[in-house]
């Protein structure tokens, strides 16, 4: 399947931008239905660091394992969802605007299933289709707020 795709620019530099998003206790700002969320540390945030969150799925609260695949500062972070039945990617591609000031977010995600999972799949695509854009609205505010 195709990845579901948004973006949204910024008031804040590529830097400062991808120092939220990638520190792990930000997510449940931005993203309403992250309970909590850590690196499993000692690890040092880059390309094979996993993380623990706790989201809520389908009136549950469910654990869900992820690893950071990609990790370019300031450029494009990427995770991946590692154990359940369906597992998410997720893209991020940090781009300067015009004029250097500010940050065009653009975002990716898509789903696999696995097992019972492929059947499960459609509908968190569908849910994230309808939320990625009023998501995102969230991040920016988070960010251009502090």
């Amino acid at each position: 399947m195709k990845a579901i795709t948004a973006g949204i620019d910024i008031a804040r530099s590529p830097s400062h931008v991808f120092g939220y998003i990638t520190d792990a206790k930000h997510l449940p700002e931005w993203q309403p239905d992250v309970r909590q969320a850590a690196y499993d540390l000692p690890t040092a945030v880059g390309i094979g660091a996993r993380g623990q969150e706790v989201r809520h799925v389908m009136g549950a609260d469910r654990p869900i394992t992820w690893e950071v695949t990609e990790y370019d500062p300031h450029r494009r972070y990427g995770v991946r969802g590692v154990d359940g039945p369906v597992r998410s990617r997720v893209t991020m591609d940090l781009i300067p605007t015009a004029d250097g000031a500010g940050t065009h977010l653009a975002y990716g995600i898509d789903f696999t299933g696995h097992g019972i999972g492929k059947l499960i799949a459609p509908l968190a695509r569908s849910a994230a289709r309808k939320e990625l854009v009023t998501t995102l609205e969230r991040l920016r505010l988070q960010l251009e707020a502090d």
